[in-house]
């Protein structure tokens, strides 16, 4: 090939970068432009503009703004999680974490079949887009987003700014965090990853503010009733349930000294922007007891529900003897469902789990729920 036409190639090349455009391409659209006797300069800046606009624009995290489309970004997934939905009475689904890059954090929603990249993974993802929820903007990655995994040196390190937070404070801040807790409880299990067997520490922390479940992927030396500073750590929701997340990236500090811990209070309508919380305190009215409340048999195995002596899952079992209450809790701002264990059941109702039995074996579930709607509604 002619010295000219050849530095022309590399020059076009060059300026549009990985888009997936071979020089065998691009060599026959040049020559195309020459026969027609456009100037080769000038057929270099058509080649450009013809096969460039696929090239993206990257976007940095901090400069998100609620609302936007076609979002294009370099980051790295920092936590992935799943989530089984309901959307039009079908059973889906979703995955939802965090990214990062230099710049920030953001949480993100996939509604995507698939998600082709895990926990740690750097990956370029086009044609996202941009919600605000609670105060926060969320990127949200549909079908039609592409999301591509890149090697680890085509991103810097992310975003490290650590933000001191409360337990009360996780719901609403992304990113690493460093929080003070103290060690409720914590157990010890053995997991496989990646072919290789790994210790993984679990429990419940709290401070004065509330408390969270935690998990800890590296051997800290944690014990109960220790109160440590961790720096570093994440915050994720499972189900509603706040967790904090550390590993061995992260710094934990024991102290020495005591703390005490309390209940998260919130109206019920907090609650339910929250999605749960763990020992939470909130207040409203019944409205509703629902079905199945009063006595219940459960697997002594598993704690399901069993019915006529049988288990869906370990078939005949003798039954142990329980109480609960399902009902509907609104204050005017908002509902929720609500099921009280035996203990909470007991003292609505003014009736003990013997004295429910004693009813349900003589005359029926139904004449317990009778009487349970009665006690509730009273007055």
């Amino acid at each position: 090939m002619d010295r000219g036409i050849s530095a022309y190639i590399d020059e076009i090349l060059s300026a549009l970068g990985d888009e997936g455009v071979s020089r065998e391409e691009i060599e026959k659209e040049f020559k195309r432009f020459i026969e027609y006797g456009v100037p080769p300069e000038q057929a270099k800046k058509s080649i450009i503009r013809k096969f460039g606009g696929k090239k993206i624009t990257r976007k940095f995290l901090k400069d998100v703004k609620p609302n936007e489309q076609s979002i294009n970004i370099i980051c790295k997934i920092i936590t992935k999680n799943t989530k089984e939905i309901n959307v039009k009475g079908k059973d889906r689904i979703i995955y939802y974490g965090m990214l990062g890059d230099e710049t920030a954090v953001l949480p993100f929603t996939s509604w995507r079949s698939d998600f082709p990249a895990e926990k740690g993974d750097i990956v370029e993802i086009r044609n996202a887009y941009s919600r605000e929820w609670q105060g926060t903007i969320q990127i949200n990655i549909g079908e039609r987003t592409d999301i591509k995994k890149l090697d680890e040196t085509e991103m810097p390190e992310t975003y490290h700014e650590v933000k001191k937070c409360k337990i009360k404070d996780i719901y609403s801040t992304f990113g690493p965090v460093e929080i003070k807790a103290k060690i409720l409880s914590i157990s010890e299990k053995e997991i496989e990853t990646d072919g290789t067997k790994k210790k993984v520490f679990s429990g419940i922390l709290g401070d004065e503010t509330g408390k969270a479940q935690f998990t800890a992927w590296h051997d800290f030396d944690l014990r109960e009733g220790d109160v440590v500073r961790i720096k570093g750590c994440y915050a994720k929701f499972w189900r509603g349930i706040p967790q904090i997340v550390f590993d061995e990236r992260s710094t934990v500090e024991k102290l020495k000294e005591d703390m005490s811990t309390g209940s998260l209070s919130v109206p019920l309508y907090r609650l339910v922007e929250m999605r749960g919380g763990i020992d939470i305190v909130t207040e409203g009215t019944v409205i509703e007891i629902k079905e199945k409340s009063g006595y219940v048999e459960r697997c002594p195995e598993c704690n399901r529900l069993i019915k006529n002596g049988e288990c869906s899952v370990h078939g005949k079992v003798k039954g142990v003897d329980d109480l609960r209450l399902k009902m509907i809790v609104d204050d005017g701002c908002a509902g929720v469902s609500a099921i009280a264990n035996r203990e909470v059941t007991e003292k609505l109702i003014g009736m003990t789990l013997s004295d429910c039995k004693k009813i349900v074996k003589s005359g029926g579930e139904e004449e317990l729920l009778d009487i349970i709607k009665k006690k509730c509604f009273r007055g």
